[in-house]
């Protein structure tokens, strides 16, 4: 078909806001092209619907939004001027509306995923459980290495409650003016404190400091003190979730701030593979790729392994003339790429092509022979036999 390209590309940016009506639509296209006896085309349309289809069943429900219930204060919108840092004018935060927000919920763990659930489903309640003398969760503190989603997860949860985002990195709340930094905090909390919104505090571990560290100087103990003080004054106020890649360097009073705290791990391999498959073309072929991309990525953080998808698409899309098996461009980039694989995986990656079946053979990924043949660009035949098992019957080797 012509331009077939271009079609999956519109139906792919189509399908990242799946709905019902569009997934008819598309249903539609498929039975079309089918009856036409474009069956390769028609299944790729139909492999990208139940792609869009898991990525539905992993993310949480929507939930209906009771504003007055989760946050109190006056309407913010994009032209009420937020504090400044007096000695140099810098603004101390950035507002993000609703609208403003176009983000995908990360790929996390079961575990993390239930949290999360739970975590919307009490605001969802917000006037349910205030009829029975409780609240919801007004704080929340996400913790773990960087890129793996934290920040995605505060602005995908205040697009989800339709609030504005009072976005604050603290470590730009800093000043060497003595006194200045606990100013900035007091007049940062009295802002988000005066407006419904969600208080976003990123790196926040940058004033939050153990108090009782000999390596800081009085004036940060100020600044964490000033901290507390603040937290308690916004209790009842509106929602409040603090971000940080160094949970070992907060105060142990302010871990009791937050009435939850959420871990946020390296994706495990069925995440890995989702993340990859969201950044590659919904071919024949991407399964196995991004199964590869997944393997070659471990112990990586989701951020990392769609830097390494992306970079592996386009260098496929340049070398498609190239007749290069998809394994030679992993290996291509696993020697340039920023991604920090692991050195295992570069040694393993290295090895030649037989050594290096048997390594994807040998992992819990389940490589089925197909999916290896694809990615080595050989019979099915020649990799039973690097596997030692003889050629499958009625197979030919097409090396």
């Amino acid at each position: 078909m012509q331009h077939f390209s271009i079609l999956r590309s519109l139906v792919r940016v189509a399908l990242a806001n799946d709905t019902p009506p569009l997934r008819h639509q598309v249903e539609r296209l498929v039975e079309a092209m089918s009856a036409a006896g474009e069956e390769k085309e028609a299944a790729a349309l139909k492999k990208m619907l139940s792609t869009a289809s898991r990525a539905s069943e992993l993310a949480p429900s929507r939930i209906a939004k009771s504003r007055t219930a989760i946050a109190v204060g006056e309407r913010l919108t994009p032209t009420v001027p937020v504090p400044v840092d007096k000695e140099s004018a810098a603004e101390l935060a950035t507002v993000i509306m609703p609208d403003q927000i176009h983000v995908r919920l990360p790929l996390f763990p079961a575990s993390v995923q239930e949290n999360v659930e739970a975590l919307l489903q009490e605001w969802e309640s917000a006037e349910v459980l205030r009829q029975a003398g409780m609240r919801p969760t007004q704080s929340l503190l996400v913790y773990g290495a960087p890129g793996t989603g934290k920040t995605t997860l505060a602005l995908w949860l205040a697009q989800r409650l339709g609030i504005p985002v009072v976005l604050a990195r603290l470590d730009g709340l800093i000043s060497s003016y003595l006194g200045t930094t606990a100013r900035n905090v007091g007049a940062l909390f009295t802002f988000a404190n005066r407006y419904e919104c969600v208080l976003v505090l990123d790196e926040f571990d940058a004033i939050a400091k153990l108090r009782d560290d000999p390596n800081e100087v009085g004036e940060i103990k100020r600044v964490v003190n000033a901290l507390l003080q603040n937290m308690d004054s916004r209790d009842g106020r509106g929602i409040t979730i603090g971000l940080t890649n160094h949970e070992s360097l907060l105060d142990p009073a302010i871990w009791r701030r937050f009435e939850v705290q959420l871990a946020v791990p390296m994706p495990e391999f069925d995440q890995r593979v989702e993340i990859a498959r969201r950044f590659l073309d919904d071919d024949e072929a991407a399964g196995a790729e991004a199964k590869l991309l997944a393997w070659v990525c471990e112990g990586v953080s989701g951020a990392e392994l769609q830097t390494m998808a992306t970079k592996y698409r386009k260098r496929r899309l340049l070398q498609a003339d190239s007749g290069a098996a998809p394994i030679r461009t992993a290996v291509q980039l696993s020697r340039s790429t920023s991604v920090h694989i692991s050195a295992e995986r570069r040694r393993q990656i290295e090895r030649d092509d037989a050594a290096l079946t048997r390594d994807l053979a040998a992992t819990d990924s389940t490589f089925s022979n197909v999916e290896l043949a694809a990615l080595f660009d050989c019979s099915t035949k020649t990799i039973s036999r690097r596997l030692g098992g003889g050629g499958e019957e009625g197979d030919t080797d097409a090396e």
